[in-house]
């Protein structure tokens, strides 16, 4: 017959015990290894090559999305998202500067792990981009809206357009196509060299609404809101978002990331704050889909 020493009922309770405080050790480190805020189950999405962080690159000179402030600093909503995305992720994301021409060109020889541009058939062949607003064009009034604009009754109205802009060439004519489907009259369109001579026009009541892009009009309006608001319908055409080399895992991370800001607010609440909410996506795409 074989004996048990009683000593080995003692050890197997032990050893449990000691392996169960291990975990729990282990766990507690990894928790407080995560920066603030951040989400454990997206962290761990992170794939490994961006463990200690990402480098975003602009061409800081197009506000709202991406600019210089006063401060000397780069500044915008897309920045915003950045931020927030980098707390949800807990790691550091640092953004560096260069001319939108050869922002591809970096992303792909790896100097650059990603930027934020408008999505298009011809960027991706080369890029995965998430998609995480509208695009599109908004018209600019006086505050209070006096002539009671909205984009698709402009009839009758003196408009302003940037010579050679989008909505000048392809928006307006489109346009002037629903007054004479209405029997209405044409609207009057004037030129301007920029938005800085637009939004005079408008100020000085020479014409009685700006055509531009739906978040350049939202940047206006929060710098002037005593001035300026927006009327109520926009032309949203198109989507934006951050752009990744194609087939990079990150993409998915951040679509998983922008999934959880749109459910805890931080998504809308940046964009409402830019004067841009009704940019917002109900859910983030992937190159459109």
């Amino acid at each position: 017959m074989m004996h048990t020493h009683p000593s080995q009922f003692y050890w197997f309770p032990k050893m449990v015990a000691i392996a169960a405080g291990l975990m729990l050790s282990s766990q507690a480190t990894f928790a407080q290894d995560l920066p603030a805020g951040a989400d454990a189950a997206l962290h761990a999405q992170v794939p490994e090559a961006y463990k200690d962080g990402i480098v975003a690159v602009y061409d800081p000179q197009y506000p709202p999305s991406y600019f210089i402030d006063d401060k000397g600093e780069m500044v915008g909503y897309v920045l915003d998202f950045q931020k927030a995305i980098a707390v949800k992720l807990g790691i550091p994301v640092t953004s560096e500067s260069s001319k939108f021409a050869g922002i591809i060109a970096g992303i792909l020889s790896e100097r650059y792990d990603m930027s934020y541009f408008h999505d298009s058939p011809e960027r991706r062949e080369k890029m995965d981009i998430v998609d995480f607003q509208q695009t599109g064009t908004a018209v600019m009034v006086k505050k209070g809206n006096p002539s009671g604009l909205d984009l698709h009754d402009l009839c009758g109205h003196k408009i302003g357009v940037a010579t050679g802009s989008k909505q000048g060439l392809e928006l307006v004519p489109r346009l002037q196509e629903e007054c004479s489907a209405n029997g209405k009259e044409a609207f009057e369109v004037l030129n301007f060299a920029g938005p800085n001579e637009g939004s005079l026009a408008v100020k000085t009541g020479r014409i009685d609404g700006w055509l531009d892009g739906a978040p350049y009009a939202g940047y206006m309006v929060r710098l002037n809101d005593d001035l300026f608001e927006k009327a109520p319908t926009a032309d949203l055409s198109g989507v934006s978002g951050f752009a990744f080399r194609k087939g990079d895992p990150m993409a998915q991370v951040f679509k998983a990331a922008a999934e959880a800001l749109i459910a805890d607010g931080t998504y809308q609440k940046i964009l409402d704050d830019w004067h841009i909410g009704e940019l917002a996506l109900d859910a983030p795409l992937i190159n459109g889909e």
